[in-house]
């Protein structure tokens, strides 16, 4: 094993380290009540999707036919666009003093569109690809939501 490759299996660890116990630690801090509550707010949640499922996507998808770009970073960006938020944004949330459990909320609810919306809208912006839902949702569940 040679440098490179023990550092990408370093790197992708304490992402994964980082990612399950910013999680745990953020489901513990709060009830399943407090994470729901601020997502009666109707308009900051549609706003909050439509920016994510359909800004964020349309925006990749005019710089991948506005730019010359190779195909493998085209299909990146388009990935990456159409997936949930990040999973440190409640932690950065909480370090700008800001709504934590929508921020929570937000994530977990992202999380459960992407499950549905990637493997619909996927095929439609990259062609000859095929996505099967469980592929999304099981690290997706494994690594966020159960934490």
């Amino acid at each position: 094993m040679d440098l490179p490759q023990l550092l990408s299996i370093i790197m992708n660890l304490s992402t994964l380290v980082f990612v399950v116990t910013s999680m745990l630690v953020m489901g513990l801090s709060l009830s399943v009540a407090q994470i729901i509550a601020p997502l009666r707010n109707a308009r900051l949640v549609i706003l909050a999707l439509v920016a994510n499922f359909i800004l964020v996507p349309l925006a990749a998808y005019l710089i991948t036919i506005s730019f010359p770009i190779s195909d493998g970073l085209k299909i990146g960006l388009i990935l990456v666009s159409t997936a949930a938020g990040a999973p440190f944004l409640p932690r950065l949330a909480q370090i700008a003093k800001g709504n934590l459990a929508f921020s929570v909320g937000l994530m977990v609810l992202l999380m459960v569109f992407t499950i549905a919306y990637m493997p619909l809208v996927l095929p439609r912006l990259l062609q000859g690809i095929s996505v099967d839902a469980w592929s999304i949702a099981r690290p997706l569940i494994l690594l966020m939501l159960i934490p």
